[in-house]
């Protein structure tokens, strides 16, 4: 970390923070919807394939620059900085790279489901939520992760000095044929200066990391907000139309402080049944909350639950 940021006021940061988020835009949430898509990467190698394919599309439009994105099992998370109709060139590009190379494989894929959608990002404020709310994504849904763990996404590479350890290989030194079976194409000059780590793209050589940073006020901002903001990931989410966004523990906390002040209790159990009929349909539109969850957390019958949110 730069010492010098040690020494500047909260105001200080902040202005600097304002300054590059008004030098770099527009910037972009660009999605697709899970809820509609079938399954695409189903495997490690699946996940290889999309990162492979991500990196060339961004590596090749230099107008856009990547801050950070999500590869998720049936829908991708985007965040980016340029003007919307690079931004569109981005995915159609990314999207017909997977189709050619999935095209090799006997799993059939609907491709017609997998269509973006694409809005915009207008306060420093919002940019930080969204870079937030994308890089928590897959350890919302998978246990197995944390938001800096998860290998097919940005997140792992914010506020991690360990990249400068890692040593990378730019692509143009693998053999041509090595080259062409990562990147799934023929012509794979456009793509030499990609750096290459255990097979897979090296995340900072085609998504700006930097930028992304540039917008929190320093780390320790960053870190707490990954699990301190569920008022903003409910508001994103439901821009995004997204289904689950706090795992149980979060949720849970949000319940608990929800029921202190408008029943004086401390945890759930202490409800009686209509509080928590009530406090189910709170947390489920307010939040999102599935069945399964206000099931654990509330000690409700599923079949109630299924009937007050069918």
């Amino acid at each position: 970390m730069n010492k010098k940021c040690n020494i500047l006021s909260f105001s200080e940061k902040e202005k600097a923070c304002e300054d590059t988020f008004g030098a770099n835009g527009p910037y972009w949430h660009l999605f697709t919807n899970g809820n509609t898509m079938q399954n695409i990467f189903c495997n490690e190698e699946d996940f290889k394939t999309g990162m492979w394919c991500l990196a060339a599309a961004l590596h090749l439009n230099i107008a856009i620059r990547g801050i950070t994105f999500e590869l998720m099992s049936n829908h991708v998370h985007l965040i980016l900085a340029g003007n919307l109709e690079e931004c569109i060139k981005v995915f159609e590009f990314f999207s017909a790279r997977l189709k050619q190379a999935f095209s090799k494989r006997k799993r059939p894929i609907e491709w017609s489901q997998f269509k973006m959608n694409i809005l915009p990002i207008e306060t420093l404020q919002a940019l930080r939520n969204e870079i937030i709310y994308v890089n928590r994504n897959a350890f919302v849904a998978n246990s197995m992760y944390t938001p800096d763990s998860y290998p097919w996404g940005g997140g792992c590479a914010y506020f991690s000095p360990w990249l400068k350890h890692i040593k990378t290989t730019p692509l143009g030194n693998l053999k041509v044929n090595s080259q062409r079976a990562l990147l799934h194409t023929r012509d794979v000059a456009p793509f030499s200066q990609l750096l290459e780590v255990g097979g897979m793209p090296f995340i900072p050589s085609f998504c700006d990391i930097k930028l992304g940073e540039s917008m929190f006020r320093d780390a320790r901002i960053y870190f707490n907000s990954l699990t301190r903001n569920a008022e903003a990931f409910s508001q994103i989410a439901s821009r995004l139309k997204d289904s689950i966004f706090l795992t149980d523990d979060e949720l849970y906390s949000v319940i608990c402080s929800h029921i202190s002040k408008e029943y004086s209790v401390k945890t759930p159990a202490q409800l009686n049944a209509q509080q928590k009929i009530d406090t189910a349909r709170q947390m489920h539109f307010g939040y999102n909350a599935s069945n399964q969850q206000l099931r654990r957390m509330l000690r409700l019958d599923l079949s109630i639950l299924e009937e007050l949110f069918p």
